[in-house]
């Protein structure tokens, strides 16, 4: 019987060079595989027993089928988000940190928690949804207990003069403005008896994934507008003052408002001036937030011939947009109605007018000792937030009644 050796096999088959740029590597590797397996094949048809060679051939064939694949074999996201799904419901249901441990990129047993950042990136995703303006505005993670930024208000200084003037020895200079932002816990503890945690046809991850994720979205979002900012708490866009002063003449720390005409009714000019008192770079990624109640208001204006100013394709539904003078419009049910001396309508760039800090993750404790038959998952999470660029946002005010 012939031997073949696998040094022999491999030698005899041509050393991958590659001749110029033009050459595809992924077609010189395809190519190689299939001289390869079409060597071993002849080599194996002379061999009565060649069990090294059938051996290597099947391992030929597991590699073409993993280089044919997309993301050269790796676990898609679908795939590692149900890996981690699983791995929460064995937490959830039994307290073991087995799989976890397997499924997580971060962990911390001393500490009694564990972040699986695909879920927490899915929980995130899902409160964009919910609160707009976790979409809306800029979003900072950090690692530490406080975020600091600094803004500069330029001030012109620059002179003409002539060969012989003399020369000012001082001229205005840009001022620093510096803003920290801190962070304070939300909490959330939602609760399951020990029965339905033992039926495993419940979907327990996703029932906590969507409990945690409703309930820090609508208490967030409404800091986010309303917040009194004691505390490290997030302070509301809305919390802080507002004048009729314009850019560069009124204090910083306030926005600047145009008051209607009227203290119940807008009209369609008095939006044109608010979309106008915004200056030329912020226009660009401008929008308008607003809730339901002024927006059906605003979708009744019309113009003389009849026609409606803010004419859509659809229906007025939330997470659709809507082009107002060209702007989007966003619903946020935490704007207030429209009334005397109330700020119903908001204008600008969200993005540069006000910061959401983020501190870690979201974390989670499962805790069976404090209700006996019930087990309670502690969780949590420290967000912080307040106004950023106090240019980049207007405000239309009703006037007082």
């Amino acid at each position: 019987m012939q031997h073949v050796t696998k040094q022999a096999l491999l030698g005899s088959v041509a050393i991958i060079e590659r001749k110029g740029e033009e050459d595809d590597p992924v077609s010189i590797v395809t190519k190689s595989l299939d001289d390869l397996q079409k060597k071993v094949s002849e080599e194996l048809a002379k061999v009565p027993n060649g069990t090294e060679i059938k051996a290597l051939v099947d391992r030929i064939a597991e590699l073409e089928k993993k280089s044919n694949r997309p993301g050269g074999g790796g676990s898609s996201l679908e795939e590692r988000k149900d890996i981690e799904r699983k791995a929460l419901s064995a937490y959830m249901r039994t307290g073991s940190d087995v799989e976890v441990k397997a499924a997580a990129s971060d962990n911390n047993v001393d500490g009694g928690y564990f972040v699986l950042p695909t879920v927490d990136m899915t929980i995130r995703s899902l409160m964009t949804d919910i609160s707009p303006m976790r979409g809306l505005a800029e979003v900072v993670s950090i690692s530490g207990g406080t975020y600091e930024r600094f803004y500069s208000i330029g001030k012109r200084g620059a002179q003409w003069v002539t060969e012989r003037d003399d020369r000012p020895q001082d001229t205005a200079r840009p001022e620093l403005i510096k803003h920290s932002y801190g962070v304070a816990e939300l909490y959330a503890a939602p609760a399951a008896t020990r029965t339905l945690l033992d039926d495993s046809a419940v979907d327990i991850a996703s029932w906590l994934t969507g409990n945690a994720t409703h309930d820090f979205a609508e208490t967030e979002g409404e800091a986010f507008l309303t917040g009194s900012g004691t505390d490290n708490s997030p302070r509301g866009l809305l919390t802080y003052g507002t004048t009729a002063e314009k850019d560069f003449t009124r204090a910083w720390g306030k926005f600047q408002h145009l008051e209607t005409a009227s203290a119940t009714l807008i009209n369609p000019d008095e939006i044109i001036d608010l979309v106008m008192s915004l200056r030329a770079p912020y226009r660009p990624n401008a929008q308008f937030v607003m809730n339901t109640a002024t927006a059906a208001s605003l979708r009744k204006l019309k113009d003389t011939t009849g026609n409606y100013l803010w004419s859509t394709t659809g229906n007025l539904t939330d997470g659709i947009e809507h082009l107002l003078f060209g702007y989007p419009v966003t619903i946020d049910e935490g704007m207030p109605s429209v009334a005397g001396g109330a700020l119903p309508i908001a204008f600008g760039d969200f993005r540069q007018g006000y910061v959401i800090v983020d501190r870690q993750g979201i974390r989670l404790n499962r805790d069976e000792i404090t209700q006996k038959g019930r087990i309670i998952f502690d969780v949590y999470k420290r967000v912080g937030g307040g106004a950023g660029d106090f240019n980049a946002i207007k405000f239309l005010k009703m006037k007082a009644a």
